[in-house]
């Protein structure tokens, strides 16, 4: 089985995606890890590495080439997983744009920053990425129709979280 975590940023993804792999004995892939490496090793913000990746599609095409390879008794972190991988279960998470503010702000690479700085960031970078992915494969990241089970994360904590996807596959 794939399972494919979508979602906001600071919506939960990495960690639940972590903690359900772990559950279930699974893979954990992110292409968000992935992507933030290739940010660092282009010494570029994360913002400002998708505009660069708008232009340099051999980036996107790396990663989608990953994604349509991903192996069996995966879950994968990707915000266009469920369009490339042979997906079993697409799970959409998402939370209140301020939550998720308060939850990047306690990322080291952001302390300091104000809380408006960082929403401004989130909303560029979701902007960004919704315009990339509706230009290359006419696919909006944002439309509840592309996944099987949608999940706000600031109703449940992270076991709540994982909980909920077992019950779901009647694990």
């Amino acid at each position: 089985m794939i399972i494919t975590l979508s979602g906001e940023i600071g919506s939960g993804k990495f960690i639940i995606g972590k903690e359900l792999a772990k559950k279930l004995n699974y893979i954990y892939s992110s292409t968000g890890e992935i992507f933030k490496k290739l940010a660092k090793e282009h010494k570029m913000d994360l913002t400002h590495f998708l505009k660069y990746a708008e232009t340099n599609l051999n980036i996107d095409k790396e990663l989608d080439e990953e994604q349509r390879n991903t192996k069996q008794n995966t879950v994968l972190d990707s915000r266009m997983g469920f369009h490339f991988a042979n997906t079993d279960l697409k799970i959409w998470l998402k939370a209140p744009l301020d939550e998720r503010v308060k939850r990047i702000a306690k990322r080291d690479s952001l302390e300091g920053m104000s809380f408006e700085t960082i929403k401004e960031k989130i909303e560029g970078r979701e902007k960004a990425e919704r315009e990339k992915y509706l230009r290359l494969y006419s696919v909006d990241i944002f439309d509840d129709k592309n996944y099987d089970l949608i999940i706000d994360t600031v109703e449940y904590n992270i076991e709540q979280v994982v909980e909920k996807i077992c019950v779901y596959l009647n694990i």
